[in-house]
């Protein structure tokens, strides 16, 4: 089961909730930007918060990132 837990700036942050091979509840959250291709996999919540926090900023300060906000592709 995935649920989104936030979203600004072209940048989401998932968490993810699976059953493991043994039996039991896993829980990650996934980091996916527009600014890069690949995701990130985070364990912790705290560290999965500051790394979306740092993400966001990252692309508040990119050029194409900024324009696609300018334009209305993109929330805030």
């Amino acid at each position: 089961m995935t649920k989104l837990v936030r979203a600004q700036a072209g940048v989401k942050l998932e968490r993810i909730k699976r059953l493991s091979a043994r039996q039991k509840d896993e829980i990650f959250y996934r980091l996916t930007s527009i600014r890069t291709a690949s995701e990130r996999v985070i364990f912790d919540v705290d560290q999965a918060q500051r790394a979306f926090a740092r993400e966001v900023a990252a692309c508040l300060e990119d050029k194409a990132v900024k324009g696609l906000i300018e334009q209305g592709a993109l929330d805030h």
